[in-house]
Order: structure tokens, then C-alpha cells, then sequence
């Protein structure tokens, strides 16, 4: 496992242009986007499906080489801070960096307000699925009708807060200022 020093931070358009190489078929690219995501798309249309009104995109970093190592979003859905589109560059997954995204993410989210966070997820990801429990979340009855595909995933306002402590505590053992 390679030593990274991770920071989140407002993703920038090459960011966002480098994570369009991260899916390489359309099965890909709509589990991780959604299946209004057209595949190939150019550029510029990449860009305007993901970039919504109302949802803030950040980029996990590895500061010690600048590497986009992880992409999520959080917008304000079914009155919780829902984390959508969350991907982890493919030469780097395997070495609990989802974790640390979704960690990164919630405490940006509390950070606004302190409430339930929540996701959807394809049923097939069982990595990710397995990934999410083991950080609290529960699967829940979903807000909308319900798909087949997917599970919508929540973990409550103190849950999330203790996610965050715990992973702030180990990233402070692990690397201490």
C-alpha cells in the first residue's frame, strides 16, 4: 500500500475530466452515475450530468503527489445530506480509501448542519454495500418507489458524527501533526 496523505476539496473541471476516464462501459458509468449518464459522452456533456444545481462535488487527494485518488458529490435530498456519485480511482481501490471519501464527505456535511446522511446503492455492489455497513449505514425504506436495482442506505445524525470522530482519531494516530 502506497503512504498518501489525504485531503478533500472542491473539485475543480480537470478533476472532473480525469474521473470521466475512470468508467469504461456503459455499465460502469451508469451504476456509478446513473442511468441518464450517456456512454461514450463528449466532454463537455460528462461535465453538464454532473455537474447539478445544488450539489457540491469534492476530489479526495493524495497531497504527497497531487493523485485524484477518490470523487464524491453531497446535494440536500429527502431532508439529508445524500452523498451520490462516490468513486475511487481504479489503480488505488482496495486500500480503504472508500472510507475515507465517505468520511471526508461526512464530516463536510455536518460541518452545514447535523442530520442523517444517506446514499443509494446498486444491490449488485456488495463491496460497496459490505463498505457502507461497516461505517453504520442501514438499509432503509426508501423515500421515493422503490427500484428494484437499488437500496437506499442511511446512517443517522450521532452515527455519522461517531464516523467522523473515529476516523479523524485514526487519521491522527496514523499520521500526527
Amino acid at each position: 500500500m502506497t503512504t498518501m496523505v489525504l485531503q478533500l476539496a472542491l473539485a475543480n473541471i480537470a478533476e472532473m475530466q480525469l474521473l470521466q476516464s475512470w468508467f469504461h462501459s456503459v455499465d460502469e458509468q451508469q451504476s456509478w452515475g446513473g442511468d441518464n449518464f450517456d456512454y461514450p459522452c463528449s466532454e463537455l456533456r460528462f461535465l453538464e450530468l454532473l455537474c447539478r444545481s445544488g450539489t457540491q462535488s469534492y476530489s479526495l487527494l493524495n497531497t504527497l503527489n497531487g493523485q485524484l485518488v477518490g470523487f464524491g458529490q453531497i446535494c440536500d435530498r429527502f431532508g439529508c445530506h445524500h452523498l451520490a456519485r462516490l468513486a475511487i480511482a481504479p489503480d488505488v481501490r482496495g486500500q480503504g480509501l472508500a472510507k475515507a471519501l465517505i468520511a471526508e464527505l461526512i464530516i463536510q456535511a455536518l460541518q452545514q448542519q447535523q442530520r442523517t446522511i444517506s446514499l443509494y446503492v446498486h444491490r449488485h455492489n456488495a463491496i460497496a454495500v459490505q463498505c457502507y455497513k461497516s461505517l453504520g449505514f442501514t438499509i432503509s425504506s426508501p423515500p421515493e418507489q422503490e427500484s428494484p436495482r437499488l437500496y437506499f442506505m442511511t446512517l443517522q445524525a450521532p452515527q455519522a458524527l461517531q464516523c467522523a470522530n473515529d476516523y479523524l482519531l485514526q487519521s491522527q494516530i496514523l499520521s500526527p501533526r
